[in-house]
């Protein structure tokens, strides 16, 4: 997809079926059904589809840390010559691999075709092309960047490649002998059709078997409905065996609804993750149809700053650990309703999202619960509601959070007055609160009521609260420990993260105006219910604690690692600094 392509506008009808919840069920007219089997594992989490085609350039979103590095994104797609007379001004691949270089799990794949200008590509000649490759390559290896995800030869041969005397298995053929010379460590991706064809790549990969040239990566576009890509991986992975080809590692490296306003939507996302996820994809990136605006993550973001509901789905799949396992949707071969779900042994939790068309109702039953989970399980259920990709959103809301029984290793789970534009979670942890989980983050070891001390790990000194002020807005530092109440703090386990109190003035650890943004100071104000006054607290192997904020997925830090009294606490991303970890001392 390219900016010549014109954008299709329909309009999207809601339906909702009403149902009526009694207990663990739900009596309804009909309803969408979904099974979780936890025993059933894919893979280790990967986060494949958190990905975008030009959703990051130069310069956007300016924000790396806030906005993207909590996604936990994989495979970015740029350019390898983002400039006038390119194929695109912006999203230089060397320069946004530098931009990345803190965010360990994201890398860069090198469209070399968007080297050239005009849509379709203007073809340089064969001498003049290889020429460019070989340039390219040079600069790249001289960026001193290692983030590569590889090259991709050319994009949407299928409409994009003219013969002017080379056909484009002889192209592909010079350019990856030229690559596997200049640069052989790095993967090469192809052929990165428009939509899967199954006749033309039975074609190509026969070209590439008998001319030694086979792809590292397998790579297509699914840009026509995500009802077809089960039966397309399907009959490509026949097609391998077919041929006696090794099973590749799949790019699906341009996804999106057909209704491309609906590019980065939950509902539709949801979908595309749980087949991804379902057949093993390795990587996945979100279209760019909306050529006017690049470096909103695939429309993630509703501005060049600001979030949309997309972010928030994302991460919640961002935030998934452990393996992921096996969902069964309604219909794999349709456009319905769908999902991906994990479980993670370690932190004690099982997480699924989902979305998509469905019946109003959405049944899920959960199979072979795990252990740890014991006889009874903490259900919490959330929501991120989506009105346009240009709306800016202020996050999930909490549908319900409720004790269900575990009968014969399973739960069953059902939530009416669904729709099919926003996404949901189902979040499962042990009901008394004492896993050491993901999101959730009660610890072992923790009593809930409990009066504590928090000492920075850093700089030894206790969490305060100036001049052990009373009043709503008070500002929160560090000071030595002093024997005053405003050091003491009160820690409830609310089910869903915890109430941090200061026992002097009785008002909650809070993160000033609800902001999601690093540096946002933190004070005290009264209990108000909101998530900026929520906090997951998960500990480290060597004993410390991580305060993480509910709303803004930030953790607790001292600004600048300072160790002077006074110094100011804040929010921040999770780096793993020792300014960000805490010790906590019981007093009662």
């Amino acid at each position: 997809m390219r900016k010549t392509k014109k954008l299709v506008s329909t309009a999207l009808t809601i339906i909702m079926t009403l149902g009526i919840v009694i207990g663990n069920r739900a009596t309804a007219y009909a309803a969408s059904n979904m099974t979780v089997d936890c025993k059933s594992v894919i893979r280790e989490a990967t986060h494949c589809a958190n990905g975008s085609l030009y959703g990051l350039t130069e310069n956007t979103p300016g924000d790396i840390n806030g906005l993207v590095a909590p996604l936990h994104p994989y495979v970015f797609r740029n350019p390898a010559r983002g400039s006038n007379g390119n194929q695109h001004p912006y999203g230089d691949a060397i320069k946004v691999a530098k931009r990345l270089a803190n965010v360990p799990t994201a890398k860069v794949s090198i469209d070399l075709a968007d080297m050239l200008p005009y849509w379709p590509y203007k073809w340089p000649g064969m001498d003049g092309w290889l020429n460019q490759v070989a340039s390219f390559i040079n600069d790249k290896k001289a960026s001193g960047c290692n983030n590569w995800y590889g090259y991709e030869i050319w994009n949407e041969p299928d409409g994009t490649f003219k013969n002017n005397g080379v056909s484009f298995e002889q192209m592909w053929k010079q350019t990856y002998d030229l690559i596997k010379r200049l640069d052989p460590n790095e993967k090469i991706i192809g052929p990165c059709d428009s939509w899967y064809n199954h006749n033309r790549m039975r074609s190509f990969l026969q070209f590439c078997k008998a001319n030694n040239c086979v792809p590292d990566i397998m790579s297509w576009h699914e840009l026509s409905g995500v009802g077809g890509i089960s039966g397309h991986i399907k009959a490509y992975r026949a097609l391998e065996r077919e041929l006696g080809i090794r099973e590749l590692p799949i790019s699906i490296n341009e996804y999106c609804d057909p209704e491309h306003n609906l590019e980065g939507q939950p509902g539709s996302s949801a979908r595309f993750i749980g087949k991804f996820e379902r057949y093993k994809i390795d990587s996945a990136a979100i279209s760019w149809w909306f050529t006017g605006a690049p470096g909103r993550l695939g429309s993630l973001l509703a501005t060049n700053t600001q979030k949309g509901a997309g972010w928030y789905f994302y991460k919640w799949y961002g935030d998934m650990t452990g393996n992921m396992v096996n969902v069964t949707p309604p219909n794999d071969d349709s456009d319905k309703v769908d999902g991906a779900a994990c479980v993670d042994n370690n932190r004690q939790y099982i997480s699924f999202i989902f979305g998509g068309p469905n019946d109003g109702i959405i049944n899920t039953t959960f199979r072979n619960i795990p252990s740890f989970i014991s006889s009874k399980a903490k259900v919490t259920i959330e929501k991120i509601d989506w009105v346009n990709k240009d709306a800016v959103s202020y996050g999930p809301t909490t549908v319900s959070s409720s004790v269900y029984n575990v009968v014969n290793g399973q739960i069953n789970v059902s939530l009416p007055n669904c729709n099919s534009s926003s996404g949901y979670r189902i979040y499962i942890t042990k009901a008394d609160g004492s896993q050491n989980s993901g999101n959730n983050q009660q610890v072992q070891g923790i009593q809930s009521g409990g009066i504590y001390k928090l000492f920075n790990r850093n700089s030894g000194k206790a969490l305060g609260v100036h001049v052990n002020s009373t009043q709503n807005g008070a500002n929160v530092i560090q000071w030595r420990e002093n024997g005053q109440t405003s050091q003491l703090w009160k820690l409830t386990d609310t089910g869903y993260g915890y109430r941090i109190t200061n026992v002097n003035a009785n008002k909650e650890l809070d993160v000033e105006k609800v902001s999601s943004d690093d540096g946002a100071n933190i004070d005290l104000w009264q209990d108000n219910g909101q998530t900026n006054q929520r906090w997951f607290i998960r500990k480290t192997n060597d004993g410390y604690y991580v305060i993480e904020n509910i709303n803004s997925g930030k953790v607790l830090d001292v600004d600048h690692g300072s160790n002077q009294d006074g110094a100011n606490v804040i929010q921040w991303y999770s780096n793993n600094g020792y300014n960000q970890q805490w010790r906590l001392v019981k007093v009662n």
